[in-house]
């Protein structure tokens, strides 16, 4: 795993002599562990002086994307000059500044038209809860007990097939959690704007991430930049290189806070 990081950081270390780098990093399961509940996913002391001491550098950029509200995102990572993306790119804070206002283009009738159709199918089972977003919904069955496991997947694949059918939503499937949303935010969408903001444009782009929501932030890359997966080499993936854990990651990203005169 050493050689694999030593190789990693060098390979970034040698693009970011030719142009600045722009890091574009997930949040659960990639600067933290996932946690059974999202409320206890929070950033150590030791993280956000590292985010800091990265954000203070003059030839990077430091941008937090995630499928958490830009809400949650301020208030777990309260940093100066980190740029935050939030809801999968539905909305964005950058330089201070909102970003990407969709909300015109949501239907928010067939939001609650579906939020309310899940929760009377999943009504009968247990370990299940809906977190609304600015811009859609997330059902989370982390919790569900595993003798209703089989049964739950059941029923939710007969909703997702309905909805696929019907259309109109975008369904984001992550680990152990879905995501409705409408069809034109995705992480990869957001990452194609902000390069081509003023302030992006001739940066060198690395985006870690570690679900499948990331996919389409890797793919938004193609050849522009390097995509880098968490949680090991064997999942089928656009990243082309990968790191195993969370702590590879933060080890990773320490090695890019360091001064020139520690490596």
């Amino acid at each position: 795993m050493a050689d694999l990081l030593t190789r990693l950081v060098s390979t970034v270390q040698n693009q970011r002599r030719i142009q600045p780098l722009l890091l574009l990093l997930d949040y659960d399961g990639t600067l933290v562990e996932t946690a059974p509940w999202p409320e206890l996913a929070r950033p150590t002391p030791e993280l956000l002086e590292l985010l800091s001491r990265l954000t203070a550098q003059g030839d990077l950029k430091v941008a937090v994307v995630s499928g958490r509200p830009l809400r949650e995102l301020r208030e777990l990572l309260p940093i100066p000059g980190l740029d935050l993306l939030g809801s999968h790119g539905g909305e964005a804070l950058i330089a201070d500044r909102l970003q990407f206002p969709q909300g015109a283009a949501i239907d928010f009738n067939g939001l609650a038209l579906w939020r309310n159709r899940l929760a009377r199918r999943l009504k009968p089972f247990r370990g299940w809860w809906i977190e609304d977003k600015p811009q859609g919904f997330a059902l989370h069955y982390r919790q569900v007990p595993e003798e209703q496991s089989h049964e739950f997947i059941e029923t939710l694949e007969r909703c997702r097939e309905r909805l696929r059918q019907e259309g109109g939503f975008q369904l984001l499937a992550g680990k152990k959690v879905l995501e409705i949303l409408p069809l034109d935010v995705s992480k990869g969408a957001a990452i194609q704007e902000i390069l081509a903001l003023p302030g992006f444009q001739g940066f060198f782009p690395v985006y870690i991430g570690d679900d499948i929501t990331d996919e389409s932030a890797f793919q938004a890359l193609g050849g522009r930049g390097l995509a880098i997966r968490v949680g090991g080499s064997r999942n089928r993936t656009e990243a082309s290189y990968y790191l195993p854990d969370t702590k590879m990651v933060r080890n990773f990203l320490a090695l890019l806070a360091a001064s020139p005169e520690d490596h």
